[in-house]
């Protein structure tokens, strides 16, 4: 069996009129793995580190804030990577509160916009279709 990175990452969201929005980033046009693509905030676990602990560490590198209040909604392996999904509810102005550190920005994103989006693997794609999905569950669970 070959090694695996594992990586820690976020799915940064929130809900307006009833509809989710989710933060992404649009990689660099020179990175490494999925160049100019988009894709989740986050990146590698090191040695010691929980996947939590990761998280919080990329989140403050990447985004210039303390990530607080986050969940765990699963992890997902891709030929790559073992990618430890979280995420957090936030504000509608978050985009303006944070400071994108990597790649070439960050933006908004609503459902139908994630799957038309061609810039977007299915891998990340399966992702955020989880979070919708749970949302989604927990709203009808409410009721």
């Amino acid at each position: 069996m070959e090694n695996k990175r594992s990586v820690s990452t976020l799915i940064p969201y929130f809900i307006k009129d009833g509809e989710v929005r989710v933060f992404l980033q649009k990689r660099s046009k020179d990175a490494e793995y999925r160049p100019d693509q988009f894709g989740l905030f986050g990146g590698g676990i090191e040695a010691g580190e929980t996947r939590e602990q990761a998280l919080v560490r990329e989140i403050k590198e990447e985004l210039s804030i303390e990530a607080k209040n986050y969940e765990f909604i699963g992890q997902y392996e891709s030929d790559r990577i073992v990618n430890n999904v979280f995420v957090m509810e936030v504000g509608e102005n978050f985009e303006n509160e944070v400071c994108v550190n990597e790649g070439q920005y960050g933006r908004f994103f609503t459902e139908k916009e994630i799957m038309d989006e061609p810039a977007l693997t299915d891998f990340h794609r399966k992702r955020v279709s989880d979070l919708y999905d749970k949302i989604k569950k927990n709203k009808a669970e409410s009721v």
